[in-house]
This record gives structure tokens, sequence and C-alpha cells, in this order.
């Protein structure tokens, strides 16, 4: 199967980062229409059934994951792997909706935390549900791996903007005196 998820633009904003994905002609719209695929990504992460799910028809993802947008999984999927960073705060939230007019295209908002963490979060999530639709075959996505490798990310982007504030003050700090020493 080619890609089955295109992420083709993101918004960040304070408070949501949203990515609008595209499921690939010839991949599964709903989880029902790959039961299998859809195992697979239960069977690696099977804590997404005990999220909440607000605005389905149940009280969690357990109620509507066999027969939901696959959009709206890898939703599900990016909030696991931010809450399982135990960067993103007690509270991770999404919610999917179809884009009207542009089939196969969904818009996915996740809270933002962490621009980083989101977007990385979000691209393993597409990840994971690539290699569950396409076959399951190894090597076969190692959870903890892909969680110490968001974090080392967003450390990274956290050390690399510090490093820039402590620059930029150095420089205000010499155009202040006139630079003299």
């Amino acid at each position: 199967m080619a890609q089955l998820i295109d992420i083709t633009k993101v918004a960040v904003a304070p408070q949501h980062f949203t990515a609008r994905v595209t499921i690939a002609n010839g991949g599964p719209l709903t989880t029902d229409q790959d039961l299998v695929g859809t195992t697979h990504v239960y069977n690696l992460l099977p804590d997404i059934i005990d999220h909440a799910c607000l605005g389905d028809k149940g009280a969690t993802f357990k109620d509507v994951m066999g027969a939901t947008e696959v959009a709206h999984l890898l939703e599900h999927v990016a909030i696991e792997l931010m809450a399982r960073t135990g960067i993103a705060g007690d509270i991770s939230c999404g919610r999917t909706w179809e884009v009207t007019g542009e089939p196969r295209t969904y818009d996915v908002q996740l809270a933002c935390p962490d621009d980083v963490l989101v977007a990385s979060a979000l691209s393993s999530a597409a990840w994971i549900l690539q290699w569950a639709y396409s076959g399951a075959r190894d090597p076969k996505p190692d959870v903890d791996a892909i969680v110490a490798g968001i974090r080392s990310l967003v450390a990274d982007a956290d050390a690399l903007a510090a490093k820039r504030e402590a620059e930029k003050a150095e420089q205000e700090g010499a155009g202040a005196d006139g630079g003299a020493a």
C-alpha cells in the first residue's frame, strides 16, 4: 500500500495543533474496513481503549474503536504517545472532523502543550497506522523507543531554544553598553 496518511498542512496556535490529513485511495477510511489492521493497533497500544472520547456514542474510545474513522484512530494513537512521554501534562485531548468538500480528508486537532511534542507524536502515530494497515510486517514498532525518541526531540528543541534566548540576551546586553568591556 502507498502511504496511508498524508499530513498536508499544519497550523499551530497557542492551545491547539491542527493537522489536515488525507487518507490514501485504497486505504480504509474507517476502522471496520480493516479490522485486522485495527487489531494490530490495539495490540500495540491497548491503553487507547480507555481514553475518554467525547462527542461520540460512548464514554470511552473502546465504545467506538471498532467502527470509527481511521483519522480518529490517528488522533487517539497520537494522544497515547504524548501521554506516554510524561511531557503532555495530565490531560491530552483532541478532535477529528471531516473536511467538507475534500474527500478522504480530515482535520485532526490536538491540545498543544508543545508543538514539537505534538508534531512528533502525530507523525509517529501516522507511521504506526501505516505499519498496522499494510500488513504489520517486521519490524514491529517499538513503542518505548518511539516515546524515548519523542522525548529526546522535545528536549533537544527546548535546549536549542534556551541557547538562542541566551545568545539573544547576550547580544542585547552587549548592545546596551555599547559593547565596551
